[in-house]
């Protein structure tokens, strides 16, 4: 069954996707600026680093309103997003949220 998105919750799963995708990518950026690169395979390698974080991160966040539960779940279990950052979009969606994190079968 397809949740029923309201219109504020609409804008508040906007801002918690994209503020979770905001983290994701200063964490990348870390990642990349302690990154010793000294040689021509080291910059290849960031390459090919770089290229599977893009194909993750594209297969990870996907804005479909039927994909979003299993999206902010993935998210608070990876650790982009807590549990109470999700309380504006509602009680009902948290606590379906929740459940998914809390099964041991969800894969992230």
């Amino acid at each position: 069954m397809e949740e029923k998105w309201t219109k504020s919750q609409k804008v508040h799963a906007r801002e918690l996707f994209d503020l979770a995708l905001g983290r994701e990518y200063a964490e990348l950026i870390d990642k990349i600026n302690t990154t010793k690169i000294e040689t021509p395979d080291d910059v290849w390698d960031l390459h090919d680093m770089l290229g599977k974080k893009r194909k993750e991160l594209n297969g990870k966040y996907d804005y479909r309103y039927s994909q979003l539960m299993f999206v902010f779940a993935q998210l608070v279990r990876g650790g982009y997003l807590s549990l109470k950052e999700l309380e504006p979009i509602g009680k009902e969606k948290q606590a379906s949220i929740e459940k998914m994190v809390n099964f041991k079968g969800f894969e992230t």
